[in-house]
């Protein structure tokens, strides 16, 4: 499953990631995600209601978004691993990493997508074979960063997230850099943009990365 998430962000260039308190809303962004060409999603644990719509959402997604990959973002410790493994999240992201978790993520049989800041950070997650790092939050470290520490980490796949603006240039200033992928937050998924906005938003989006 972690070659098919990897090789799903390559080809998808963005990973949208958003929370919403209804189940409702959540619901219609993620359709307007998936019908403008979007198959992986992070779904991210910033409210009350973050479980049960999570929950929700995996039930019915095999069937209403054939072929999408949810995860859960913005975990951080065993408890809440526990809850959205059993909830079958395909992964799990999340803003720190340590040893108990990754050796969690491999008790529950699940792919986890640590946040990295430092070249520790990434060598902890180098020396525990993942072969995937969120580079968070990627503003503060900027768009050179991750070409600065890529060769000491051969095989390892980077995708920054935080701060990076939902416009082709930004985008492509960070692939050129070396990323395998970019996390969008609120840059794209904005709240006063409707379900027909963003489908079309995404659709322009995808085809501007995947001219050459």
């Amino acid at each position: 499953m972690s070659l098919k998430i990897i090789q799903k962000i390559k080809d998808q260039k963005i990973v949208p990631l958003f929370y919403n308190e209804s189940f409702e809303v959540s619901k219609s962004t993620i359709k307007a995600l998936y019908d403008g060409g979007i198959r992986i999603i992070e779904y991210t644990n910033r409210g009350d209601q973050a479980l049960e719509n999570f929950t929700r959402l995996k039930e019915i997604s095999s069937t209403e978004f054939p072929g999408l990959l949810l995860g859960i973002g913005t975990v951080k410790n065993t408890e809440e691993m526990d809850d959205y493994a059993n909830a079958k999240a395909d992964f799990i992201i999340t803003p720190v990493i340590s040893r108990k978790l990754i050796k969690h993520s491999v008790k529950k049989d699940v792919l986890l997508i640590p946040g990295c800041f430092t070249p520790s950070d990434v060598n902890l997650a180098f020396q525990s074979e993942l072969n995937l790092v969120k580079i968070f939050p990627a503003d503060a470290l900027g768009k050179n960063y991750i070409k600065s520490i890529q060769p000491v980490f051969p095989g390892m796949n980077f995708m920054p997230t935080g701060g990076v603006n939902a416009n082709v240039e930004d985008i492509k200033e960070w692939l050129k850099g070396g990323a395998m992928g970019v996390g969008l937050g609120s840059s794209l998924v904005k709240s006063d943009l409707n379900e027909e906005q963003l489908t079309e938003k995404v659709k322009n989006l995808l085809q501007q990365l995947n001219q050459n």
